[in-house]
């Protein structure tokens, strides 16, 4: 079955799936960049009735050797304020039958904006999986 064939909206199996693996190329890109490791991602669980809100999904315990906790945005500022140097992201994102997009908002250094990762992805109905399109870093040089 495709990727929300039965239904308008992905299942949450689905949204976990693309989820995951978004979380997985930025976690690899973002590596190469700052050429050093996360060794915890807190990404923001934003529930505010709005489409852009974090969905109900379960996300892995780990995802390429880097702990992954969903956290209040309330939350994260403590964190941010307890040690600057964590990493936390508002991850924003849209999916439907034939494509995905994300953006990865970055903030460290007491919630400082870093910089922004958006990935694009486009489903392949053959392989019943969506594939990177694209991966954009935007943010200071």
């Amino acid at each position: 079955m495709a990727f929300g064939q039965s239904t308008k909206t992905p299942t949450k199996m689905e949204l976990t799936k693309i989820y995951t693996q978004a979380i997985n190329d930025f976690i690899n890109a973002a590596n190469l960049k700052n050429k050093r490791e996360f060794d915890t991602l807190f990404i923001g669980k934003r529930v505010n009735g709005l489409p852009d809100d974090f969905p109900d999904i379960d996300l892995p315990l780990t995802i390429q050797n880097t702990h992954i906790s969903l956290i209040t945005p309330k939350a994260a500022e403590k964190k941010q304020n307890d040690r600057k140097s964590r990493i936390y992201v508002n991850l924003i994102g849209w999916t439907n039958k034939t494509s995905a997009e994300f953006i990865f908002v970055v903030f460290s250094n007491g919630f400082d904006h870093q910089y922004d990762y958006f990935i694009n992805y486009t489903y392949n109905a053959k392989r019943k999986e969506f594939e990177l399109k694209k991966l954009e870093f935007k943010g200071p040089l």
